[in-house]
């Protein structure tokens, strides 16, 4: 879409998003016949959402998938690929990653979990991902997440394995938690409310919050947007980013963002868990009743 460069945007490498909330064409890498399991789920909710573009299930071990052909690997995929969605044990990510690359697709997401939440092991095949990304150029976006969606109805993406697609709306929702994620969507359900946009960051090995911002910023679908983090990839650059998009013009879009993690000394696994239940509700409702500027809340 053409713009105007802001004075945030000059001299800033904004990252092109497009294959992961726009694409043509998803690969689900690690599709499956199992009956729930997440690969199943993903090209489920892709086929069931209606996604306007081209699925195609990748699994080594079937010719289809939900009565769709499969392929043996994302590389014997005739067609080009916009976005892989990767679910596959967390040891063979960074070979489908780099088999993404060599297809030339441009945005991935990694479902699976494995990675750095669960040690030195796997922060070290977290560090592996975030080489290829880099080194092939695409955009990444987990992994240890829920997935993505966008109810627009030119793309009608659901590439998560949330139980269903959300009603259309015009709110965003960023998050870095997936359980976060499923208790916001059930929520609104029941409360008749539509998303533009629904964003697990995950592990934030590649594409953090900073980067989605840029994007719903310009993206005339979303009017406001909703953030929940664990952390800051970049607090400087997010607090410009947000003063730009919460400032006087005509494309101001307000933020409430809820930053977890806040005491010093955390409180037990148990105890933190439904401290976060309580706070995400009182989130969502004050974030759905407060629309006028950007605001942290504790």
């Amino acid at each position: 879409m053409d713009m105007v460069a802001t004075e945030w945007e000059v001299g800033k490498n904004l990252r092109d998003l497009r294959p992961i909330l726009q694409p043509q064409s998803v690969a689900v890498i690690g599709a499956s016949r199992e009956e729930g399991s997440v690969g199943q789920a993903i090209l489920q909710n892709l086929l069931l959402g209606r996604f306007t573009g081209v699925v195609y299930p990748v699994n080594p071990n079937a010719r289809s998938v939900c009565g769709v052909r499969a392929y043996p690997t994302i590389l014997d995929i005739p067609e080009p690929v916009d976005l892989a969605v990767i679910v596959v044990r967390a040891p063979l990510v960074p070979q489908v990653l780099q088999q993404c690359g060599q297809k030339g697709v441009k945005g991935a997401i990694v479902i699976s979990a494995g990675f750095k939440e669960t040690g030195e092991e796997g922060a070290r095949l977290e560090a592996q991902l975030r080489d290829i990304a880099h080194r092939y150029g695409i955009a990444l976006v987990g992994p240890n997440c829920l997935g993505v969606i966008n109810t627009d109805p030119a793309v009608r993406l659901n590439a998560s394995f949330a139980k269903e697609m959300p009603a259309q709306g015009n709110i965003a929702f960023i998050s870095q938690s997936g359980a976060l994620c499923t208790a916001v969507l059930d929520y609104a359900k029941g409360q008749g409310i539509g998303f533009s946009k629904v964003i697990s960051l995950g592990n934030k090995a590649d594409v953090n919050e900073n980067d989605f911002l840029a994007y719903l910023w310009r993206d005339p679908q979303t009017r406001v947007i909703l953030l929940y983090v664990e952390d800051l990839a970049d607090g400087r650059t997010f607090l410009e980013l947000a003063r730009e998009i919460t400032g006087e013009g005509a494309d101001r879009k307000p933020i409430l963002a809820l930053k977890a993690g806040r005491t010093q000394r955390a409180p037990a696994p148990s105890l933190l868990t439904r401290a976060r239940w309580r706070a995400a509700t009182r989130f969502i409702r004050r974030s759905l009743s407060n629309r006028a500027c950007c605001a942290w809340t504790p």
